[in-house]
């Protein structure tokens, strides 16, 4: 059963790269296309029948639900510099992480030896209250103006390169299967049909579709110019090609499709080549 995985992800790994290059070509147009879409219409009728009211005030209590504020827990990365004589122990001390972390976020042995000027990574976890849309297809926000923004600093973020990239869990579940090198793509999660899948960090939806033999429902979302994350297998697609995605923001819902358990296969590529994606999650395990 693992073998008969495993070459089906080998054969579908053949087209992994055709279909997001395509996906990747018409994503600005997909852009274009749901900005017209999104074009406020004039209101021509004279006056609102009683149907209309109701579904407007029904429209009103939901944006109004949609945007009730919650509390998150975000990622913030920041990189400070390494002075002369400075060690990973001591600026993990003056920034209170440990070491290890400090030596895993950074690509490091605990007792590297650091040069002066070099860009040291830290990485840190801050509680936000913040206004949040409901999930829905395209992740449409419930505030242009600020959805703009977002956006605009999301695709600022892919287009750059960046040496590593900040990730959340993206389900809650027991890692049924392990990442090992030349054998699996990714890791794969364990849960309940229609458990969310959310967004591991920003990104744009380069792929969202069936077109791959082996992996199911799919969805390829591309974070900077070096790393994209994908997930397999969803019983549905929230999202689609070209739409922008904020970490923490459902994306699909768990599912078997193409694989003969409810999981998500959850990969991370850094330049085309799939590696393990634990040493870019929390430590923190998943239940």
């Amino acid at each position: 059963m693992f073998e008969d995985r495993r070459a089906q992800r080998i054969s579908g790994l053949k087209g992994f790269w055709a279909v997001l290059g395509m996906a990747a070509l018409l994503g600005g147009c997909a852009n274009v296309n749901q900005q017209q879409q999104q074009q406020p219409q004039p209101d021509t009728s004279a006056a609102a029948s009683p149907a209309s009211d109701a579904s407007a005030t029904d429209a009103s209590n939901m944006q109004a639900a949609a945007s009730a504020p919650v509390t998150r827990v975000v990622t913030k990365t920041t990189y400070v510099r390494a002075h002369r004589g400075d060690t990973l122990q001591r600026i993990a001390q003056k920034h209170s992480v440990s070491v290890k972390d400090l030596a895993a976020w950074n690509h490091m042995k605990p007792n590297g030896h650091l040069r002066a000027g070099q860009s040291i990574k830290l990485v840190s976890k801050q509680t936000v209250t913040v206004q949040v849309a409901a999930p829905q297809t395209g992740g449409t926000a419930s505030n242009p103006a600020a959805s703009a923004a977002g956006n605009r600093q999301v695709a600022a973020e892919v287009a750059r390169h960046a040496s590593s990239v900040a990730l959340v869990w993206p389900a809650h579940g027991r890692v049924v299967e392990p990442f090992a090198p030349g054998t699996t793509r990714g890791i794969e999660i364990a849960g309940k049909a229609g458990d969310p899948v959310i967004a591991a960090a920003d990104g744009k939806v380069m792929y969202a579709g069936t077109g791959l033999n082996g992996y199911g429902s799919l969805i390829i979302v591309q974070h900077n110019k070096d790393f994209l994350t994908a997930y397999s297998h969803n019983r549905r697609l929230m999202v689609k090609t070209g739409d922008t995605v904020h970490q923490g923001q459902q994306i699909a819902e768990m599912g078997s499709d193409n694989n003969d358990r409810v999981a998500v296969l959850f990969e991370v590529r850094r330049d085309g080549k799939p590696v393990d994606p634990m040493p870019y999650l929390p430590s923190s395990p998943q239940s």
